[in-house]
């Protein structure tokens, strides 16, 4: 990750949480799954399958993933390195106003320096808005 002069880099964890609504007609049924996704058996194949990063350690250095993904192992440094989202609130807003301004500096829309400046502007306001209701 990019990371001002000086500062560390870090990824973010998160994102893949699993649950049951409380509203489910087949509440054993989901539970299954849930279960099925959390197994090492379960991310094997999702990762296999779909290329997805596993929360199991042990799956970096399978030799079945990493026979067709060679870059696995170097992954496990990585996502040791990673850090939990920040506790915002408004997270998905502001995660999308970053997405909107990065997607517009790397097609060059607007230049880079612009398209952060627009972003943590209009993240400040979002973030103003709701700590003042």
């Amino acid at each position: 990750m990019v990371h001002a002069p000086g500062e560390s880099s870090a990824n973010c964890l998160g994102g893949w949480g699993l649950g049951i609504s409380k509203t489910s007609p087949h509440p054993e049924a989901a539970l299954k799954v849930v279960q099925f996704f959390a197994s090492a058996e379960g991310q094997k194949l999702l990762a296999l399958e779909n290329g997805y990063l596993p929360t199991r350690r042990s799956l970096y250095t399978d030799p079945d993933i990493v026979a067709q993904y060679g870059y696995y192992p170097s992954l496990l440094e990585i996502v040791e390195k990673g850090v939990l989202r920040p506790p915002v609130a408004q997270y998905a807003q502001a995660s999308d106003i970053l997405q909107r301004y990065l997607s517009a500096a790397l097609t060059n829309r607007t230049s880079t320096e612009r398209a952060m400046q627009s972003a943590a502007k209009e993240t400040r306001r979002l973030l103003d808005r709701n700590s003042a209701a």
